[in-house]
């Protein structure tokens, strides 16, 4: 008797860890498995991963999640995955990358992301792709790679996301889906396809870029080679997948206006699903496709947001747990004592889209020790997103509930920083690898398990009864310390802005 294909695979391909669960019909995670690694960095302003890094650790926690699950290969139906946004890797014509990849982290484009906006303009920037450039998106390490490393442009035959990459090597088909081809600033969100305008203005060759189909589209087949280094079965259908933001807000549920996920991880995000177009005309929030068709999202991002807590841990404290130093924090009164920080370690998006910017302690004394160093690194953390929050209501973005995601879940600091900081309740789900599952479902759709993604995110989506109400107290209290906050960057931006 043939065994039904009752299980689902969703892989998350991180920045700094690459995590595979293994769902069944209920939705019910029955395995997980992680693979961390690290990021390259060989020059200062650089952030690289080698392609390869990401397949070897797919590869390992497929096997480890199969493996732990107790089922048969021949029992998964499909495969989703997830990933980290921006990024570029350059293939040549026989598909091997030709050098690292860029990924989102990385600082040496500035000079490029300058010229477009010397050169397009930022109205028809706004206009033709809703978004603000940065550094580490596509558009702008493509550009940097046309005038340092021509040799590598030369031997480009087609240029993909990281997730897209990974899927290459799972069935080697090419291509790309919306959720994520639009965070490349290559893209005409509004559209859902590759920006001719933009690319005819730059003079960037767009043969260069893959194919664009539906997120849970079918792109191809598990290759024997991938079945064999993954203990598959060969022929397993994998699906287009999306971005790791796109995805969590799907494993979360959160495909309807009103609902708003706070993300902290390596860097944090705000994710407001949309069902217009609708983005910032002064483009200091991101307007990226959701992973369903008719649906975008408008997205608040900052870079540094559990990246600071790990700067922290690593440089000053490697002894330390995240929940132990979190642990310690939480022993400090609000505000630390008046000790701001400004987690600006590699530059900042929303709301400044600056590159240069520095990360700061303000307001050090001999009183503040180590609680006190992490609870304002914390507290900075927040009260950044905070400032792409009230954006988001600015331009007409409803807040019913705030979900919690990622790190920022993880100890009671962090959720009741968020409340107070916010002034407003933060909701739970229990889905703690939502991205993963967000994958997941999208496979489950592309192989008929699922028949309405929507329906099956809002019936997967287990809401945890808890919910972090602000302290009143605390809430005045940060009320008054975000005035202070919001008023550091102005005035000591002048103290570094090319200084050296």
């Amino acid at each position: 008797m043939k065994a039904p294909r009752d299980y689902l695979i969703g892989i998350d391909l991180g920045t700094s860890s690459t995590k595979t669960v293994i769902i069944n019909r209920l939705g019910q995670v029955v395995s997980l498995a992680t693979q961390e690694y690290g990021i390259d960095r060989p020059q200062p302003d650089h952030a690289e991963q080698d392609p390869q890094t990401w397949v070897e650790a797919a590869w390992k926690t497929i096997r480890s999640a199969l493996s732990h699950a107790g089922i048969e290969a021949r029992q998964v139906g499909g495969i989703g995955i997830a990933g980290q946004m921006h990024g570029t890797v350059c293939l040549d014509a026989q598909g091997t990358p030709i050098r690292p990849a860029i990924i989102w982290a990385d600082q040496r484009s500035q000079a490029q992301v300058a010229k477009v906006y010397a050169q397009v303009g930022r109205q028809c920037l706004g206009e033709w792709t809703a978004n603000p450039l940065a550094t580490g998106f596509m558009l702008s390490s493509w550009l940097w790679l046309l005038e340092n490393e021509p040799a590598t442009i030369e031997k480009t035959n087609l240029v993909l996301l990281p997730k897209d990459f990974l899927r290459y090597r799972l069935t080697g088909n090419t291509g790309s889906e919306p959720s994520d081809a639009s965070a490349t600033l290559l893209f005409d969100t509004a559209q859902r396809n590759w920006s001719s305008e933009l690319i005819s203005a730059l003079g960037l060759k767009p043969a260069l870029l893959p194919t664009i189909y539906e997120s849970a589209e079918i792109a191809g087949d598990l290759t024997a080679e991938a079945a064999a280094m993954t203990g598959l079965q060969s022929g397993t259908p994998v699906v287009y997948g999306g971005s790791d933001q796109a995805l969590q807000a799907l494993g979360h549920g959160i495909l309807e206006p009103g609902l708003v996920s706070c993300t902290i991880g390596s860097g944090g995000q705000l994710f407001a699903p949309t069902t217009q177009p609708l983005y910032d005309p002064q483009l200091r929030l991101h307007l990226f496709c959701h992973a369903l068709p008719g649906l975008w999202h408008l997205e608040a991002a900052i870079l540094s947001a559990g990246l600071s807590l790990k700067w922290l841990r690593d440089h000053l404290y490697p002894q330390d747990t995240y929940q132990s130093l979190a642990e310690t924090g939480s022993q400090v009164q609000p505000g630390a004592e008046e000790l701001f920080f400004l987690p600006h370690l590699i530059g900042e998006r929303t709301p400044y889209m600056d590159n240069q910017t520095k990360a700061a302690f303000v307001g050090l004394t001999l009183r503040h020790g180590q609680g006190h160093l992490v609870r304002a690194v914390m507290e900075g953390v927040v009260m950044a997103l905070k400032m792409g929050l009230e954006i988001m209501v600015d331009v007409g973005i409803s807040l019913e509930h705030i979900v919690a995601s990622g790190g920022g879940t993880r100890h009671p600091l962090w959720l009741q920083l968020q409340a107070d900081i916010f002034n407003r309740p933060i909701y739970c789900t229990a889905n703690l690898e939502a991205a993963a599952i967000g994958a997941a479902i999208l496979a489950g759709n592309g192989v008929g398990i699922f028949s309405d993604i929507a329906q099956t995110s809002q019936e997967l989506a287990s809401w945890s009864n808890k919910i972090t109400y602000p302290a009143p107290e605390n809430a005045r209290y940060y009320e008054q310390s975000y005035r202070v906050f919001s008023q550091l960057y102005p005035a000591i931006k002048k103290y570094y802005v090319n200084s050296v």
